[in-house]
Formats: C-alpha cells, structure tokens, sequence
C-alpha cells in the first residue's frame, strides 16, 4: 500500500493516476470486511492518499457513499481502537474532496 501511494504522489497524468485508482473499490471492500488492525491502519492511510491526490478518480470507480461507510466501521465502537489513529485525516480528506 506504501508503494501504490508512493506512485500516486509521483504521477503527474490523471490517465496514470487513473490506472493506480482502479484499485480503489477492492481497498474498500477489503477494509469494510478486514478486522486486522495493521491493514486498517494501513488503508486509512492508503484511503487518504488516494483521495488527496487523485479525487477526481476516485469518484469515477466509487461513491462517496462507499468511502463513508468504510470511515463509519472505523468509527463504530468494535472496531479495534488503534485502527482509528489517522481517521482524522481521511474524515478531512473525505470532507474536503469528496
């Protein structure tokens, strides 16, 4: 997932950024149904990175409907607490972009 970011940060071409955000929709899907702590942690990251930088094709592969159902599982309460530390981010992100 560090990697993925890594080379959407250095894509300068939408089309490029297009390509790695195909990948968007199973991320979600992954984290909607993971409870591993480590992946949680790792695809708020990955989520906010994405949408920082490539909104626009974001919201051509999902929904914000999508996005925000992810952010409300790592809100809920059984989720484990350490999966939340960088929601904050993603919640601006979230907000800001989508």
């Amino acid at each position: 997932m560090d990697l993925l970011c890594t080379i959407l940060k250095c894509a300068k071409e939408p089309e490029d950024k297009r390509k790695i955000v195909k990948i968007f929709p199973e991320l979600l899907e992954y984290l909607k149904s993971t409870e591993d702590m480590f992946f949680l942690m790792q695809g708020t990251t990955t989520l906010k990175t994405f949408i920082h930088f490539a909104a626009s094709q974001v919201k051509e592969v999902s929904t914000s409907e999508q996005i925000i159902e992810v952010a409300k599982k790592l809100l809920d309460p059984k989720t484990n607490e350490q999966a939340g530390v960088c929601l904050g981010n993603l919640v601006i992100q979230i907000i800001h972009k989508i």
